[in-house]
């Protein structure tokens, strides 16, 4: 049997075509070298590979191993995080509505009215649905194809943005784009176009620029012009972004001087920053009194500074382990009240609410529980050996660890953002974007040991093999 013959009968042991090719790239591999060895011994080229052959066992056994190993593995450790986060957001969502019912029917008729479930509505019930089909149709997918077919899916996803614009959330002659979270669907399609332009040394990390530039100004387009783009939600988008572009830089895309690639783009992004900042001063409207609320918000606590100075009045009245009369009181100050900032709503999972109803030590455990699960399933992200994945899954667990950061924030008086707290706080449409970025998250683990690591800045090289045989006339 000579090696094409072995090659050919152990992979076809192996039931994921896409490891196939890698795992004959091996096995070729590390027949060549054995033959070498042999060949250094004294024997004639056809007898050392025949040597070597024969030293790597019965292809079929070998084969039947290497699917074993290069085939589809689920983490169930993650998902089972993942289910304990999910189980714990809706045992605070259950405990929230329950103290908004009780508020609203009164203390004696919700002990007699109220049951385990009481607190659990339709729409999230539906929502958590849908969540659920989502991610498991992302996790079973191979991210890759995404690669292949990026334009098709960036065209898919603006078409559904602009139709929920333009026809479903129109209001007068402002537009609600962007106002949850939807334009984090946009990550893995920049990851994929991010890895287009490897190996195409400062042209490739133009294009990156562009394209990231690209995203945003669709943003400020579809969410109101330039207050799109400089609200909060456009800030943390336009971070995760950044995030990614550096990781790729830091992968070596873009060949080398990754110090200085990295440098000058986050030193223009924070000149640029402080410009937008200035100039939103000068112009002494609502941005501005925002950002005056920010540094001081005490000297208009009755106007732009109302929500950071309420907020942190409600913190001084949280205690180690809990305050349910303050609790309470914070349910009926805000039950039935639209807030310009969601998270300030008690029907949105509050954060503050966890620390009010049940005091700063079980809040604070709650935040560890998160930032453990979000660390971990960040670190699987980086470890990944194909960097398309790593890229992907890093850019999708920042948006969860941004997000949580501006939730905290925003729950602490620290600044009157809108965010929402990813598997504990639940919106309908922001749970069903998470579950997404998360089956993405899941299908680069599942699939990590059918891609192989990628090779920078080499260009590809290719062995042609001829083979001769006798035939009967």
């Amino acid at each position: 049997m000579d090696m094409c013959e072995y090659i050919e009968a152990a992979t076809s042991q192996i039931r994921a075509r896409r490891a196939r090719d890698m795992v004959a790239r091996e096995l070729e591999a590390h027949i060549e070298d054995q033959a070498a060895y042999y060949k250094e011994q004294g024997m004639s080229e056809a007898q050392a590979e025949q040597e070597a052959v024969r030293q790597m066992g019965n292809p079929v056994e070998v084969g039947i191993s290497m699917d074993q190993i290069h085939r589809p593995r689920t983490d169930w450790k993650m998902i089972l995080m993942l289910v304990f986060l999910c189980g714990l957001g809706l045992s605070l969502q259950i405990a929230l509505n329950k103290e908004v019912m009780r508020v609203q029917i009164g203390e004696n008729e919700a002990a007699a009215a109220l049951g385990i479930f009481s607190g659990i509505s339709r729409g999230l019930l539906a929502a958590l649905f849908v969540a659920v089909i989502l991610g498991v149709l992302v996790c079973v997918i191979d991210y890759t194809v995404i690669l292949r077919y990026a334009p098709w899916f960036i065209g898919f996803v603006f078409l559904i943005l602009g139709m929920e614009n333009f026809l479903i959330f129109r209001e007068f002659w402002m537009y609600r784009m962007f106002t949850t979270n939807q334009q984090y669907l946009l990550l893995p399609l920049y990851a994929s176009l991010l890895y287009r332009n490897r190996g195409r040394g400062g042209a490739g990390f133009a294009g990156g620029i562009f394209w990231l530039v690209l995203f945003q100004a669709s943003l400020g387009i579809l969410g109101g012009g330039y207050m799109g783009v400089t609200s909060t939600s456009g800030l943390r988008f336009g971070c995760v972004l950044l995030m990614m572009l550096s990781m790729a830089v830091i992968c070596g895309w873009y060949g080398d001087k990754r110090s200085g690639k990295l440098i000058g783009l986050w030193s223009s992004v924070l000149l640029a920053f402080c410009l937008a900042v200035f100039y939103m001063l000068q112009q002494n409207g609502f941005r501005a009194a925002r950002i005056r609320a920010i540094l001081h918000p005490y000297d208009d606590a009755g106007g732009a500074g109302y929500y950071t100075v309420m907020i942190r009045g409600w913190i001084g009245r949280c205690s180690l382990w809990g305050n349910p009369e303050a609790a309470a009181q914070f349910v009926e100050n805000y039950m039935g009240v639209s807030h310009l900032d969601a998270s300030f709503s008690a029907d949105d999972g509050n954060l503050l609410y966890l620390f009010l109803r049940y005091g700063i030590v079980p809040g604070v455990m709650v935040c560890l529980i998160f930032l453990v699960c979000m660390g971990y399933f960040l670190y699987r992200c980086l470890r990944q050996k194909n960097q398309l994945g790593r890229v992907t899954g890093a850019g999708c667990c920042m948006v969860f660890l941004v997000e949580f950061a501006g939730y905290l924030m925003s729950n602490l008086g620290g600044l009157p953002i809108g965010a929402n707290l990813p598997f504990l706080s639940y919106g309908g449409t922001d749970i069903c974007v998470w579950a997404v970025l998360m089956g993405f998250v899941f299908s680069i683990i599942r699939y990590q040991n059918l891609l192989p690591a990628e090779h920078r800045n080499q260009p590809a090289r290719y062995r042609y093999r001829l083979k001769i045989e006798k035939i009967p006339l």
